[in-house]
């Protein structure tokens, strides 16, 4: 295997597992190109991995009629392109992560006999993967629960290649140093993702006043328009933070359910408390919380239960039962899929062979 496609794009959470193996198959050396949109963060977030990115703008589903049969149109001829394009680069197979970009790449290698396959890294399956599953020859999926939307004979649990990326960072006690925290104390990190989160972040203040004798490290969000107030000596608050890095030294994690995060979150074995996002497609982080919360490794609150006294009660108690987070944190790692890139990768020849 010398060469292959992947189509990846939208959001970090199809396009950093899109990379993690990437960086994989570079080292194998493996020539990697990618399929994308111009307009969206793959244009700029591929390129600077260091990744060819092949432009590709397509209408999305959204909208009306009208925009509906943009999108039918604008995706018969990316598929009429992409076949040319493959003729072209001749790849050994080509792999798509998800989001409608990946359904030109699969089809259109599907009608030339390429090996294709996918990937869908949250619990509960993306149309677009649903879709191709008909088409692709194999399905990684990282977690059991989406097996269930494909045919069980394609289908393979390896895990979200992001994990390989976690499981080789190492602990790195400065970072507590660099962020105000004191190694010797317990510390509960919290983060709702790059942006942050507006209503929740409003209730992690209330909550600060009832926390009890730890650190809690706040990573607030670049862009996120609330303002901390909480005036508890313990809090060390930061627009951003080393999250995997911190994911490594921390005895409790507040969290998002991304599927990016929770691969994170399993692979440093770390217990958490997750809050689904409730404003994402499908609701698909609700299902990703879920998988960890039933297997034992996390705390499910869902948001539109959340209130200050809650949120400080649960972690104050995980925080007092020692015994039970090393379960959780034991939970988590049975979880956790270090090898998602090798054997994704090893999987790939093996459909080329």
């Amino acid at each position: 295997m010398k060469h292959v496609m992947i189509a990846a794009g939208g959001t970090g959470g199809h396009i950093y597992p899109a990379l993690a193996l990437a960086d994989y198959l570079k080292q194998e050396g493996v020539r990697v190109t990618f399929i994308g949109s111009s307009q969206r963060l793959e244009s700029t977030l591929i390129p600077e991995h260091g990744y060819p990115l092949i432009a590709m703008d397509i209408e999305t589903t959204q909208g009306g009629i009208v925009h509906k049969i943009a999108y039918l149109i604008t995706m018969l001829k990316a598929i009429r392109d992409t076949k040319k394009l493959l003729k072209q680069e001749q790849p050994d197979a080509c792999i798509g992560f998800g989001n409608y970009i990946s359904v030109p790449l699969i089809i259109a290698a599907h009608q030339l006999g390429i090996p294709t396959m996918i990937s869908e890294q949250n619990s509960y399956a993306g149309k677009a993967n649903v879709f191709l599953g008909r088409f692709a020859d194999a399905v990684e999926l990282a977690y059991e629960r989406s097996a269930r939307d494909f045919d069980s004979k394609k289908v393979r649990v390896l895990g979200n290649p992001q994990a390989s990326v976690s499981a080789s960072i190492q602990k790195n006690p400065k970072l507590l140093e660099e962020y105000g925290l004191d190694a010797s104390r317990p510390v509960v990190t919290v983060m709702m993702g790059s942006l942050g989160s507006a209503s929740v972040s409003k209730i992690i203040d209330e909550a600060c006043a009832r926390f009890g004798d730890f650190q809690v490290l706040i990573a607030a969000g670049k862009k996120n328009p609330y303002t901390f107030t909480t005036e508890n000596p313990n809090v060390v608050i930061r627009d951003y933070v080393d999250g995997a890095g911190m994911l490594k030294l921390s005895d409790l994690a507040i969290c998002r359910a991304g599927a990016t995060t929770l691969a994170e979150i399993a692979t440093a074995g770390v217990p958490s408390v997750l809050i689904p996002s409730p404003f994402v497609p499908n609701n698909h982080q609700y299902y990703n919380a879920l998988e960890l919360s039933e297997h034992g490794a996390a705390v499910l609150l869902e948001e539109k239960d959340l209130t200050p006294e809650l949120l400080a009660d649960t972690v104050n108690k995980l925080m007092n039962d020692s015994e039970g987070r090393k379960k959780m944190q034991a939970a988590a790692r049975e979880m956790g899929k270090p090898n998602a890139c090798a054997d994704t990768a090893a999987w790939l020849k093996e459909l080329c062979k």
